[in-house]
């Protein structure tokens, strides 16, 4: 048995305070507000908190590489879809009848199917899984050299097209980014690649650093704009912040005691995840006077972290539920 990894378990929960931190910027008046240098700061915070979903890509391929493909390899998969399941049997009625999303029956459950909003991580994670087995087995047969070329290939054809306005490879392979985080976080597993972790979070720091200031100076009119941080979660720019994040936390070790609190937090990130939109969608409203960019650490402290610890709990309770029908 692998011993766990503290590291790890900080990974997937700071994952998930990315994501309420990532979204917060929806109801906090950002993108609404003039751009440029005063902007700065919010810029930084918004490119980083938006690796959240490499984060749990590159984790997912550092975590399954190792796994033996046998029987026991899909078992994870029925967890994960019946915390799903449960997530929307809670949020679905709340949403009809509450915050008045009034759709019909029928397309209540197209949307479960599709998964919808949030849910669209938990469609991409299945897919993931399914496919991951090929790329393991292949990686089996890979020296060194072979899977440090692997791992350039893919960031390559999916990262690199987005580096400048220049059209460097053809864009239509970019849509392949989630295999491009597996695949880092399986060679780096692999061949237990590490950083000193200040010089990954320092790295990781400046690169979020760059993307804000870039964000800041190539405004369109003073509207926000991707500018040249282009290329969504799959960009250039994000898979670095992504790996350099990851380096810089996996092998941390913290306290007995925070281990095992992080240890029992992490259990219900998935599903803390498609619950947190419950609060998202109303809590900030609750605060309009802080929709301003001097009061966002304020309202991150008030409001964000808050949204976190609720979704995580509420996410975890699912998940035990979920363990338990699926055992």
């Amino acid at each position: 048995m692998r011993k766990r990894e503290s590291g790890i378990d900080l990974y997937r929960c700071l994952g998930l305070l990315f994501v309420t931190g990532l979204h917060s910027f929806l109801y906090n008046g950002f993108y609404s507000e003039a751009q440029g240098l005063s902007m700065l700061f919010p810029n930084m915070a918004r490119w980083l908190f938006s690796a959240c979903n490499g984060m749990f890509m590159l984790m997912t391929g550092y975590l399954k590489t190792k796994k033996p493909w046998d029987r026991n390899y899909y078992r994870g998969l029925w967890t994960v879809l019946a915390g799903y399941g449960l997530t929307c049997l809670i949020s679905y009625p709340i949403r009809h009848f509450l915050y008045g999303e009034e759709y019909s029956l029928l397309q209540w459950i197209d949307r479960f199917f599709t998964f919808d909003g949030y849910g669209w991580y938990i469609g991409m994670y299945v897919g993931l899984i399914l496919l991951s087995p090929v790329l393991n087995l292949a990686m089996d047969h890979m020296d060194r050299r072979q899977l440090l070329g692997l791992a350039l290939t893919m960031a390559a054809l999916t990262a690199l097209p987005s580096a400048t306005p220049i059209h460097l490879l053809p864009e239509y392979w970019t849509g392949l980014y989630p295999l491009t985080y597996y695949t880092l976080g399986a060679v780096i597993r692999r061949l237990e690649l590490h950083i000193p972790s200040r010089i990954g979070l320092l790295s990781a720091a400046l690169t979020a650093g760059l993307m804000g200031l870039l964000s800041s100076l190539t405004a369109a009119g003073g509207v926000f704009t991707d500018g040249f941080v282009q290329g969504g979660n799959g960009g250039f720019l994000s898979t670095i912040l992504v790996t350099m994040l990851f380096l810089g936390i996996y092998r941390l070790r913290l306290p007995s005691g925070l281990e095992r609190l992080l240890a029992w937090f992490s259990g219900g990130v998935f599903e803390g995840y498609l619950l947190s939109r419950l609060l998202d969608v109303w809590v900030y409203d609750l605060l309009p006077q802080w929709h301003t960019p001097e009061c966002y650490p304020l309202l991150f402290i008030c409001v964000t972290i808050p949204v976190f610890l609720c979704s995580i709990l509420a996410g975890k309770a699912v998940h035990t539920l979920a363990a338990k029908l699926t055992r």
